[in-house]
């Protein structure tokens, strides 16, 4: 599910002159004070990555920080319906395996 987010911005000094540009992603530290570690995962919801960046502006955090959110909390809900899932499932195979199992006693005649 891809998410829209406002792109990144830059900021660098020329001349004594702050210059704020947009950037190519969001820097990993960043992203791990949001709280979104998984770069997959953030990759895969339409969150733009620059590995080479290095720097950590509190704008791009607030930008990153309501995202995040709704990420974190789709992934607590896909792990919670799986494990609740799951149990279901071991539980009928169980049961399947005990009776495939069983065997017919013979009776002794007296």
């Amino acid at each position: 599910m891809k998410i829209q987010v406002d792109g990144p911005i830059i900021k660098h000094w020329q001349r004594g002159i702050e210059i704020v540009r947009s950037g190519r992603g969001y820097s990993k530290a960043e992203l791990d004070e949001v709280g979104l570690r998984d770069l997959r995962n953030v990759r895969n919801h339409g969150i733009p990555v620059d590995p080479l960046r290095k720097t950590n502006y509190p704008e791009n955090v607030e930008r990153l920080r309501v995202v995040a959110k709704t990420i974190i909390e789709s992934r607590e809900s896909k792990t919670k319906t799986k494990n609740h899932n799951s149990k279901r499932k071991t539980d009928t195979k169980k049961n399947k395996s005990l009776t495939k199992n069983k065997k017919p006693t013979k009776q002794s005649s007296e």
